[in-house]
């Protein structure tokens, strides 16, 4: 999809690297992190909600730790609901009446729900004992900005990102505002005629500086 090839580029191939993929679908069709495991080595978290796209990636063989829970939406661990929608399953009440966000109608209300349970991101990294994650692809259809906000980025270290920002409900600029406050800038964007693809690529202030402010 293109992310990776830019993690790369900023991370100059880093062998052995940890990731986490929340919205990893079934661990192989569009992934963002096969090639770096695959290629350079890496191993990490792999976090899908649904449970028929977990059961797909359980087969996969990946050479990750695989969650079948979601990324809590606050700083404590919840049971959510989520609709199962192949590949744009998302945090979402059966009785919303949400039509007017990006998902279309007939997705967001047709669907099966499920009850799923959610931690924060750095419960996460604590039970894995992970201080440094080098990379995190978040998807997760809206909830974006909202998990990044339960993030203590005091406490872990998060070098470079990529975020869905098509579905955020706070807009582009309110994700950009959120993260450059928490020591990161824009590296660059995957965006895609098709809309496979919407992602703000993050990096961390301290990794690299940009030539713009050098």
């Amino acid at each position: 999809m293109g992310q990776a090839k830019v993690i790369r580029e900023i991370l100059k191939d880093k062998k052995n690297g940890f990731f986490v993929e929340c919205g990893a679908y079934d661990g192989e069709t569009r992934s963002n992190t096969l090639v770096l495991e695959r290629i350079l080595g890496w191993t990490g978290l792999l976090v899908e909600a649904d449970p028929i796209n977990f059961s797909k990636m359980s087969l996969k063989n990946r050479k990750a730790y695989l969650t079948p829970t979601c990324l809590a939406v606050q700083p404590y661990p919840s049971v959510s609901s989520f609709l199962m929608a192949d590949n744009v399953g998302r945090l979402h009440e059966a009785n919303a009446t949400d039509i007017n966000l990006p998902n279309s109608a007939d997705v967001a209300h047709s669907g099966t729900h499920v009850q799923v349970q959610c931690f924060p991101f750095i419960h996460y990294m604590t039970a894995l004992n992970i201080t440094t994650v080098n990379y995190f692809s978040l998807d997760v259809e809206g909830s974006e900005l909202q998990i990044l906000k339960t993030i203590p980025f005091d406490k872990i270290s998060i070098e470079t990102l990529s975020v869905e920002f098509s579905h955020v409900e706070d807009g582009r600029k309110q994700l950009i505002d959120f993260m450059e406050k928490n020591g990161y800038y824009v590296y660059s964007s995957v965006v895609r005629s098709d809309k496979l693809a919407h992602d703000i690529i993050f990096s961390k202030y301290s990794l690299e500086t940009p030539a713009s402010i050098e």
